[in-house]
C-alpha cells in the first residue's frame, strides 16, 4: 500500500538512495546517433547538414508533441508512434517516402531503441550502481528503454517510462509517483539530466538535482541559468560518482 504523505520537504541535504536519470540527451547521444543510422538505412546519401536538419526535425517532433499533450492539446501516443508519425510527415516532405518500404520506414524508427550511450555513461552507471538504486526517469515507451538498455549495456535495476505513467515530464505527477513506486521520500531520490526544465520541476516535488552537462546534446549550447538551483552539477557521471 502507497503511504500518504511520502513528498515531504527537507532543509537537510544527504546523499540520496535512489538516482533516476533522463535519457535522451543525458545517458545517450541521440544526435550523432540517428544521423549514423540515417546513414546506413536511407537508399540515398545525405550530406551532413541534410543528416543534421533530418535528425534536429524529428527531435522537435517528439518535444512538440510532448508540450501540447502537457498542455492538453493531444491525446496520448507512446513515444514510438509520435516518432512515427514525424518521420512519416519528413519523409514525405523530402520527397523520400517513396524511395522506401513499409520495412525499411520501420526499421528506420527503431533506430530510437539503439542510441549509443555519452562516452562516459556506461562506466559511469556502473560506479553509480555500486552505491544507489538507478533506473530511468523517461518519456520513452517501455519497450523503447528496454530494447536501448540492452543494446548499449545500461545496466538499470528499474525502468519508469512515460507508458507506466500515461503522463510526461515535466507533469509533476510523473516525479511524484516515480518516488511512490520506489516507497522513498522526495528528497531520497535525486534526478540526474543535462536539462534545466526537467531538473526545476523536479526540484518543485523536492527531489534532489543533480545536473550532467553534455555540451554535445545540443546545437548551440548555453550554460544554464539556473546552475545554483541544483545540488550538484558535474562533467560527467564518472565525475558526478565522485561528488556522491
Amino acid at each position: 500500500m502507497k503511504m500518504v504523505g511520502r513528498l515531504k520537504m527537507s532543509n537537510k541535504k544527504k546523499n540520496p538512495q535512489a538516482l533516476i536519470f533522463d535519457v535522451f540527451g543525458t545517458v545517450v547521444d541521440w544526435r550523432t546517433s540517428i544521423k549514423n543510422g540515417l546513414k546506413k538505412l536511407m537508399p540515398i546519401t545525405l550530406n551532413e547538414k541534410e543528416l543534421e536538419s533530418f535528425a534536429a526535425e524529428w527531435r522537435k517532433g517528439y518535444t512538440e508533441f510532448i508540450k501540447d499533450f502537457n498542455l492538453g492539446k493531444k491525446n496520448w501516443k507512446q513515444i514510438d508512434d509520435v516518432h512515427f508519425s514525424k518521420l512519416i510527415e519528413i519523409l514525405k516532405k523530402r520527397n523520400y517516402l517513396k524511395l522506401l518500404e513499409d520495412s525499411q520506414i520501420k526499421e528506420i524508427n527503431l533506430l530510437w531503441h539503439k542510441l549509443d550511450p555519452w562516452p562516459d555513461t556506461v562506466e559511469g552507471l556502473d560506479l553509480l550502481k555500486n552505491k544507489f538504486s538507478i533506473g530511468t526517469l523517461s518519456n520513452g515507451n517501455f519497450s523503447l528503454l528496454l530494447n536501448m538498455s540492452k543494446y548499449s549495456k545500461l545496466n538499470w535495476d528499474f525502468i519508469f517510462s512515460g507508458d507506466i505513467f500515461k503522463k510526461y515530464k515535466t507533469n509533476p505527477l510523473v516525479y511524484k509517483e516515480a518516488c511512490d513506486y520506489l516507497d522513498l521520500d522526495a528528497n531520497d531520490v535525486a534526478l540526474v539530466a543535462a536539462h534545466e526544465n526537467d531538473l526545476l520541476a523536479a526540484k518543485k516535488i523536492g527531489l534532489q538535482t543533480f545536473y550532467v552537462e553534455r555540451e554535445n546534446e545540443f546545437e548551440e549550447y548555453k550554460k544554464p541559468s539556473s546552475l545554483s538551483e541544483f545540488d550538484i552539477t558535474a562533467k560527467s557521471f564518472i565525475d558526478l560518482n565522485s561528488k556522491l
